[in-house]
Formats: C-alpha cells, sequence, structure tokens
C-alpha cells in the first residue's frame, strides 16, 4: 500500500501521458484527491458544451447561461461520474471481467483531467466571444477574421483534447480490469450504446 502522500501523482500532469500507472496508485492508497473537482470541473464544461451546441443564447441570456451552468453544471459531472462507473462496472461483470465500483469510480473520475483542464478554455471564450459564443447570429465574430480563426482553433483544440480524453479512459477502466485499452475501449462503446438505447425505450412511454 502506498502511504506516503508526497509518493503520490499529480493527476493533472501524470493522467496525460500515464494514466494507468496514475490511476494504479490512486488505488493503491485508497486516495480520493481531486475526484470531486474533476468531476464538477467537468461538468461544468459539459455543460457548457451543451449550451453551446443548442445555442441556447437565442432564447437565454448570456448571464443566466453562466449561472445555470454554475448550479447545474457540478450535478452533471457527478450524476455522469457516478452513472458511467456504475454502467462500466455493470458491464464489465456481465463480461465476466473483475473489478470493483469503488474502483471504477476512481478511475472515471481521474479520466476528467483532460475535460477539466478546458474550463480555462471556456474562460477565454467567453471573455473574447462573450454570449455569441451560444447564439446563431454572430455579428462580432462574423466582421473579425482574427476572431472567427481563433474560434475554429478553440474547437479544433477541444475536439482533440476530447478525443484524448476517451484515450485516457480507455486506458483507466483497462487498469481496473487489468485488461487492454481496446477492449476498455469497446466495454465503454457498448455501456454507452445500452444506456442509449434503455433511455431511448424510456422516453417513448414517459415523454
Amino acid at each position: 500500500m502506498t502511504s506516503n502522500h508526497e509518493e503520490m501523482p499529480n493527476p493533472w500532469l501524470t493522467m496525460w501521458r500515464r494514466p494507468r500507472e496514475t490511476v494504479r496508485m490512486y488505488l493503491q492508497a485508497g486516495s480520493e484527491k481531486w475526484l470531486w473537482i474533476l468531476a464538477i470541473l467537468a461538468g461544468i464544461k459539459l455543460f457548457l458544451d451543451n449550451a453551446d451546441a443548442q445555442n441556447a443564447g437565442d432564447q437565454i441570456a448570456f448571464g443566466n447561461i453562466i449561472l445555470l451552468s454554475l448550479v447545474f453544471g457540478p450535478l452533471v459531472g457527478i450524476f455522469y461520474w457516478y452513472l458511467f462507473s456504475g454502467l462500466f462496472t455493470l458491464t464489465g461483470q456481465i463480461l465476466g471481467l473483475s473489478g470493483r465500483w469503488s474502483d471504477m469510480r476512481k478511475a472515471v473520475g481521474l479520466s476528467f483531467v483532460p475535460l477539466a483542464s478546458l474550463m480555462p478554455l471556456w474562460l477565454l471564450k467567453l471573455v473574447l466571444f462573450g454570449s455569441e459564443v451560444f447564439t446563431t447570429w454572430t455579428p462580432v465574430l462574423d466582421s473579425s477574421g482574427w476572431l472567427l480563426g481563433l474560434i475554429v482553433l478553440f474547437y479544433l483544440l477541444d475536439f482533440v483534447i476530447g478525443g484524448w480524453y476517451l484515450v485516457t479512459l480507455s486506458r483507466s477502466v483497462a487498469e481496473v480490469y487489468e485488461c487492454s485499452a481496446w477492449l476498455a475501449f469497446a466495454l465503454i462503446l457498448l455501456s454507452s450504446a445500452v444506456f442509449a438505447v434503455v433511455l431511448s425505450f424510456l422516453l417513448m412511454f414517459f415523454v
């Protein structure tokens, strides 16, 4: 067991290149450090992403979107964290893999590092683009070539780091099940597909 606090890795740095080792050390030490903060920041980021994708600014004031992201974003992150930790654990058990939910919760929480690390980028977008980041009508952006180029660069960076999040998540789940990252990635896809089907089925009857 790792008992020396100084030996614990800094997940903000190590999860980018050594996620399996980082998860392993967290599991050995039984550490919970940073997990809740990572989930909360990732939730705010996902909430803002959804507001951007849905052009929420066409219907909701800019300040209200920010307020809602701070209130409900953390809940989104925590819900996502617990839900998918449970789904990955259940799917793994069905497939005959051995892993505990408590370990999976740590692995999924640590894998939020790439998403949480994008929050400074979101703050920069809010400062530079203001409400237009959430609206279909973007007169200031359309009249500025450098702002257009900058927002394209931001979206590209977000896409690349989002892809790396999937890599990090796959490797983190793989460490819990002591399997390959490819098998873990397949398990993640299967769990997500089952969840989507069940959710669609429920919505047919209750919405």
